[in-house]
Parts: C-alpha cells; structure tokens; sequence
C-alpha cells in the first residue's frame, strides 16, 4: 500500500487516541526493508489498530493499540515478508491493513449551492464511478456527508449515495459568475466615509446592496455595491475596489473573477 502525500483536515477525524489493551506478544521473523515516507493515516479496524515494534526477528507486538478513526501522521515504512508497515511514533508501527490514505466521511444535514453553470456530474462515491445523473448548476442541493480523499479532494454526498466533487460546490449561493476589468480607489482621498466595504459599479447592471465577490492574483475581496464612478457609469463591465490609497496604487488594472452573490 502506497502512501501519497496530502493535506487533511484534523476536524474530519475523531480525537487522536491510544487505547490500552491486555494482549500477549507475539513475535515475527521476517526479512525486513524501510523506506521514507510522510502523510497522513487513518485507522480503519473497528477494533483498532495494533502497535508494533522493530525488532530483530521483525516485528514485535505491543501491548497498545491506536483507535478507530483517528488519524497519525507518519515518518517512514516498513516492508515484513510482504506486509508494510507505517510509523506513527519513535519505533511505534501499524500495519498497513488497519490503515487508510483516506478520511472517513462526516455526517452533514445542510444545504450546499453549486457554483458553476450548465451540469455537473455525479458519482457513486468518492472518485467512483459515474452514475449517469447530472445535478444541474447554479442549485441548492442539500448534503448528507463529506469525506475527504488520498489527493486532498472533498467529496459531497447528496443523497442515494451520490457523490458531488467538492469544486463545484459553496455555501455561497453564486448566481452568476463573470471577467471584468478591475482598478482601485481610495474613498477617503476623494473625502468620502464610506469606507473600504464596497465597489463602485454600473447601477444598471448591479444595484446598490449586490454582494460582489471579486478575485484579483489570487486575493479576494468580498464588497458591496455602494458606488458608481465615471469609468463604472459609462463601463458595465467596470469595477472600482474601495480599498486604502497604498494598496489602490498598487493594483492598478487587471481583469479579475467575479461571482455575483446576491
């Protein structure tokens, strides 16, 4: 079993836990190779995952056990006759068969937006198979479960096992989602007190209160329409970020990703 290297959310997994057991060492004698390796795993086996220590015949069993879905982070692996296993602690192993690279999935009963147009796909589990259904873009759709996968995806399960990839889904209900060209000003050099909230715009195209959230290099600024200006007024698909003089000077004119939000 291969680990590949991801990140995962703690919070997807029950609290980290030793669980002591009474139990009788047992001892095997095997050839034995080591590796380098790093991630993180979760414990699977209802029962618990086996501690087990290098040894000179191979590995020996601990009387300790890891419980039932929680999560270690691992340093290397080790290969006896076969069976790897994985280091969760200072000469502290775990076998590979009461292991996954993946979280197990969190209970939700909320509702989720998808956030592109047109369909999207549905799976009957994480990276499964397609189902042949198509959720339909821009809907509310609401989730039962998540879960996260061995590549760091989330995966949204919507009902009769049908699974959503997590892209494709907010908590945002994103209405439209647009380019437009973008610069930036500062309210209080014109004397205005309006703050740094909001975005100038073309009224016409968005009234005063529409939610904006605007993307520009990777950065996002989440504004209120309050505003219009000349550049906006006579541009519809113009905006103009409030935001301090420093930063305004500094972002210039760009195109960015806007997601109209309400």
């Amino acid at each position: 079993m291969k680990i590949k290297n991801f990140v995962a959310s703690v919070f997807t997994v029950t609290t980290l836990a030793l669980i002591g057991i009474s139990t009788q060492t047992q001892t095997v004698s095997a050839a034995t190779t080591t590796a380098n390796a790093s991630g993180v795993v979760y414990v699977t086996n209802a029962n618990g995952a086996g501690i087990y220590t290098q040894s000179q015949n191979g590995v020996t069993r601990a009387a300790s056990m890891l419980g039932n879905k929680t999560a270690w982070r691992i340093d290397k692996s080790m290969n006896v006759d076969g069976v790897v296993y994985y280091e969760v602690g200072a000469n502290e192993w775990i076998s590979a068969n009461d292991i996954s690279t993946e979280a197990p999935a969190v209970s939700l009963n909320k509702d989720m937006y998808i956030n592109v147009a047109g369909g999207v796909n549905l799976y009957d589990g994480p990276n499964g198979n397609f189902t042949g259904n198509v959720a339909t873009g821009h809907t509310m759709v609401h989730v039962y479960a998540s879960k996260t996968d061995s590549t760091g995806t989330t995966w949204y399960d919507v009902g009769r096992s049908q699974w959503i990839n997590g892209k494709y889904m907010s908590t945002d209900n994103v209405k439209q989602t647009l380019t437009m060209s973008a610069t930036a000003y500062d309210p209080v050099v014109l004397g205005s007190n309006m703050g740094y909230s909001g975005v100038a715009a073309n009224l016409s195209k968005f009234p005063r209160g529409t939610h904006l959230r605007i993307t520009a290099n990777g950065k996002t600024y989440d504004r209120v329409v309050n505003d219009t200006g000349l550049f906006a007024y006579s541009n519809p698909n113009q905006l103009d970020i409030a935001m301090p003089n420093s930063q305004a000077l500094q972002f210039g004119r760009q195109n960015v990703t806007v997601q109209v939000l309400g």
